[in-house]
């Protein structure tokens, strides 16, 4: 039974340290917002907000997970993503993604991507915290949710977000 206890003490003391290493590890000027603030990243000045603090916006494809490693102490999954439609950055061709563990992991399929480098020997390039990708398999597709006008595309959704005032490409 103490052993049990002990056990479940030190559990608790490593999930506290690692999360504390990591909100003390991230970028400044990113928020400490609660989780609620993450559905609100796709509000207009949410999207802009995340397009002015990376280095790139891309659509881009997850072809799938690449395995596990940690980064700047933050354990972290990594995948093969091919890029397509840059709204932001010079991105080409495959590229690896990194997302902290604790964060849902990502399927195949499309998404909107809003990262900044590692500036790493491997290229990899990371999630901004509170921004996770949008799903979006078609450019084309209406913006789920009341985050922007009725009818308005993912895509055009995203160009705005960028736009030429934040010294991105207007895609």
């Amino acid at each position: 039974m103490k052993k049990a206890l002990l056990a479940c003490l030190a559990a608790a003391v490593t999930v506290s340290v690692a999360a504390g290493g990591y909100l003390a590890l991230r970028p400044a000027g990113t928020s400490a917002a609660p989780v609620t603030a993450v559905a609100a990243s796709y509000d207009p000045a949410g999207a802009r907000e995340a397009a002015a603090q990376a280095d790139d916006v891309f659509h881009g494809t997850v072809l799938r997970g690449t395995g596990r490693r940690t980064i700047a102490e933050i354990p972290s999954r990594l995948y093969e993503v091919r890029v397509g439609h840059v709204f932001k950055g010079s991105l080409g061709g495959t590229v690896t993604v990194t997302q902290p563990v604790a964060e849902p992991a990502l399927r195949p399929g499309g998404y909107v991507f809003a990262t900044t480098s590692w500036h790493n020997g491997d290229d990899e390039h990371g999630l901004l915290a509170g921004s996770p990708p949008y799903p979006a398999d078609d450019l084309t597709a209406p913006v789920r949710g009341a985050a922007a006008g009725t009818g308005t595309s993912v895509g055009a959704y995203w160009r705005e977000a960028v736009g030429p005032r934040r010294g991105g490409p207007a895609g």
